[in-house]
């Protein structure tokens, strides 16, 4: 075992990232908790307890990397929502879509619609 730096510790081929208040304990201080640990709850009740503190930590790590999955894939379909419509309407305009970016065909859209309205205006205006 080998303290890296204050809170990296190597346990024979695995480096366990631990939160600086745990890195700051020295070894001894890691004994006299555990023997306390050990004393309050016994040595019957310690595993079951260590494992299900493991076992909640590990179904925290899971809902919270789920929950940054979960916003990315939403980011996603709404940026293709998005693509899909101004294609759809770039489509009624009679425009041509192909190996143009999003950016691009949007340009064209507005500049086709303001062609549109100037053209509509003036022929309202003609008597």
């Amino acid at each position: 075992m080998e303290n890296i730096s204050g809170y990296i510790i190597t346990f024979k081929y695995e480096a366990v990232r631990l939160p600086l208040v745990i890195s700051m304990l020295g070894m001894q201080e890691v004994v006299l908790i555990l023997a306390i640990l050990l004393l309050v709850f016994g040595p019957t009740k310690l595993p079951k307890i260590a494992r299900e503190l493991g076992k909640a930590i590990n179904e925290f790590n899971k809902a919270s990397s789920g929950l940054i999955a979960d916003t990315a894939s939403k980011e996603t379909s709404k940026k293709e929502k998005k693509t899909k419509i101004l294609k759809e309407i770039a489509d009624r305009l009679d425009l041509n879509t192909t190996g143009k970016s999003h950016d691009q065909v949007k340009e064209e859209v507005i500049t086709k619609v303001i062609n549109m309205k100037e053209t509509v205006s003036t022929k309202e205006d003609e008597p």
